[in-house]
């Protein structure tokens, strides 16, 4: 099965909102099996909508389409799909009963015009939208299948994966394309080709590298009938764990946090952090993990040398002396956090973001990351390029991954 995605908006062409729904859809489609032909995002205009559509359903099995799903006279999605199909629209009433049931619980009458989001394409099945009012629905027609799904992410991802993914596994029984995805971090893209080709003939499927920061994603693209191309793919994830070891954190939809957290819960350790040029980064991507209340005792911040002195075993005297970027200075900040928070694990993390040097001379992007854990201190020193927010985020990702290393021998 072959796939198109069509993203309708203005916002997403004027850059108003980032198109993240597209990248979602991609990524679920390949692991089920479904190669997605073209991405196109188009206007809220009724002729766009209709040349989007006309031209991916002659090329495609499958067309999914986001957005215009919602009550004002923008939102055109569903009118322009029911003309090409020639079906009409009708009212369904369960979900006109549904939305005035929904405004009035907020003390608010309907208005008149979101009695068009209960209008659905005859004959078309209903997807429940359960953070929303608008929604989605599948149609069938002359062997093609269109998905038509609301353009906010919470919404049209509980939805997809909910309902529309078992849908389409049923009438998926074959594929011709399973991806595997391989999370890889603290090797370079190059690196990890020259690693691969030195295992020599490679006759098992082809591999993508796509870098995303400070991490590389293998893509492993397996084909023929479903069961021949998971063979495949576990064959060449076993010869690519065997080659890049502990380099791969995990696959697909796993995140470096996500693994991190599964490894603090499996032996039962608390985390505290001290954060100075990362500026919070970290907790944030740690307290993303559900359940991270669980393993995580909290965080500082200490943007300045007034705030790091409030940690227990950093003085003034030790900052003149150590410097406040420096890898004694992580190190003391991890020991000086887990000592605050009664941690088991902390990391320490000092650094320049930029734009220009420290007061000490200290060039941007040099920065320094400690891990305190039982029976183990660690420390990192790293250059890193780009602006601040690039640093940061760099800085943070290589905090996980020092920490995940750490993990793993304990």
């Amino acid at each position: 099965m072959r796939a198109d995605i069509i993203c309708v908006g203005n916002e997403l062409l004027t850059g108003l909102v980032e198109n993240t729904n597209s990248g979602f859809l991609a990524r679920r489609l390949w692991s089920a099996g479904i190669s997605v032909r073209e991405v196109s995002v188009v206007a809220d205009d009724k002729h766009a909508i209709r040349f989007a559509l006309e031209r991916a359903l002659d090329e495609s099995d499958l067309v999914i389409i986001t957005g215009g799903l919602g009550p004002t006279d923008d939102d055109l999605t569903k009118e322009t799909v029911a003309d090409i199909i020639k079906l009409p629209l009708i009212l369904n009433e369960q979900w006109l009963d549904k939305l005035e049931r929904f405004f009035s619980k907020r003390g608010i009458k309907m208005p008149a015009n979101n009695r068009k989001q209960a209008m659905v394409v005859e004959g078309g099945i209903l997807l429940e939208n359960q953070r929303g009012t608008a929604p989605g629905m599948i149609v069938e027609r002359a062997g093609k299948i269109i998905v038509m799904l609301p353009g906010p992410p919470q919404e049209l991802q509980t939805m997809f994966d909910n309902q529309v993914l078992p849908h389409l596994a049923d009438n998926n029984k074959t594929s011709l394309t399973a991806v595997k995805t391989l999370k890889c971090i603290g090797i370079g893209e190059s690196m990890l080709e020259e690693k691969i080709k030195a295992l020599g003939k490679w006759d098992l499927p082809p591999i993508s590298y796509v870098a995303r920061g400070y991490e590389v994603d293998l893509q492993i693209k397996g084909t023929g009938e479903k069961e021949d191309a998971a063979i495949s793919i576990n064959k060449a994830e076993k010869i690519l764990l065997s080659v890049l070891g502990d380099c791969i954190y995990g696959s697909d939809d796993d995140t470096l946090a996500g693994r991190v957290a599964d490894l603090l819960k499996s032996r039962k350790l608390k985390l505290a952090l001290a954060e100075s040029c990362s500026g919070g980064l970290l907790s944030d991507l740690i307290t993303d993990i559900p359940g991270s209340s669980d393993f995580y005792r909290g965080g500082l911040i200490p943007y300045n040398s007034e705030l790091k002195t409030d940690l227990p075993g950093i003085t003034k005297e030790f900052l003149n002396r150590e410097g406040e970027v420096s890898a004694a200075t992580a190190q003391a900040m991890a020991e000086g956090v887990k000592e605050l928070f009664n941690a088991d694990v902390a990391i320490g993390i000092t650094g320049v973001a930029g734009p220009e040097s420290d007061s000490a001379g200290n060039p941007v992007g040099l920065v320094y990351i400690a891990v305190s854990a039982p029976g183990v201190s660690e420390s990192k020193k790293i250059k890193l390029g780009g602006g601040r927010r690039a640093i940061k985020e760099r800085s943070a990702q290589i905090a996980l991954d020092l920490l995940r290393r750490v993990l793993l021998e304990i």
